[in-house]
């Protein structure tokens, strides 16, 4: 197993893709922190001073991991998408799937080294995403002539943001196994990243318009991953009006708890494991 938890880490390593994933990363957090700054520098008649200084805060010191967190749960997921689904579908792809089964111990073993290599890459990039997030809140603290206070970090605010960061993490598994998953099913990388990408962008959408029609149908989105999404990553301590990471909407919703959020996703993610595994056991393997 570890000999092929390597091979994968090497093959993901080498990968001109991997790096372009981090690099579109780096850059989105960039240009977000660039235009929160060019935007404080403005007047902002619609909101007032009080919308203001949220965007502000937003550029200082004690929110840089918070705003850096809240923005890889959400452009964080779709790099993982991809680098997930490529690693499993392009195997179809380049037909090399029955190469990589013959040189290893078995089918289970095989995804397994996949899984486990894509999550440690996805936990480096996460690491490199905060760190960049906090590089830049230093960059736009000084272009914005805003105080170096540094008093925010005790040992609370780091727990929380070390708890933050797993949450983080955590709320990326459901759309990466929905990716792993339907690469797995359509035999090619580019299902596993058009379902887990769409289903991304379109829960948003359809749970919005669900929550208005009211009645029971207002309550279905308590049980699929964008509501159960946002419970979790709205434990960041950010600004109300900035959402938390997934997209804030722009009307009143009653979240489900925290507990079931957690066992909601869980449940997500492992199901979409337990069919993947199942149908990548059971099938024939001709890309």
């Amino acid at each position: 197993m570890i000999r092929l938890i390597g091979a994968e880490l090497f093959k993901l390593r080498k990968r001109l893709m991997t790096r372009v994933l981090l690099y579109v990363l780096i850059g989105i957090l960039i240009i977000l922190y660039l235009l929160l700054l060019a935007v404080s520098k403005v007047a902002i008649p619609a909101h007032g001073p009080q919308a203001l200084g949220e965007i502000q805060n937003l550029l200082g010191l004690p929110m840089a991991i918070p705003f850096a967190l809240s923005i890889l749960s959400s452009f964080g997921s779709v790099m993982a998408v991809i680098l997930l689904a490529s690693s499993m579908g392009n195997e179809y792809n380049w037909r090399t799937i029955r190469t990589v089964l013959i040189c290893s111990e078995s089918r289970f073993k095989l995804l397994g080294a996949k899984l486990i290599s894509a999550g440690i890459l996805i936990l480096i990039g996460l690491v490199i995403g905060v760190i960049a997030g906090f590089i830049m809140s230093l960059i736009t603290t000084a272009i914005g002539g805003y105080a170096f206070n540094f008093d925010f970090a005790t040992g609370s605010y780091l727990w929380d943001q070390f708890l933050q960061f797993w949450r983080t993490f955590y709320v990326l598994m459901p759309y990466v196994m929905l990716g792993f998953l339907f690469s797995i099913v359509g035999r090619s990388a580019m299902p596993g990243i058009a379902l887990g990408i769409g289903i991304f962008f379109l829960e948003s959408i359809i749970t919005t318009f669900m929550v208005l029609a009211g009645g029971w149908i207002a309550r279905v989105p308590d049980y699929l991953l964008y509501f159960n999404v946002r419970a979790i990553t709205s434990m960041a301590s950010l600004p109300e009006e900035f959402g938390a990471g997934m997209g804030g909407g722009g009307i009143n919703i009653h979240l489900p708890s925290t507990t079931h959020a957690f066992i909601a996703l869980a449940i997500y993610s492992a199901v979409f494991l337990f069919v993947a595994f199942y149908l990548f056991r059971k099938r024939d393997v001709t890309g």
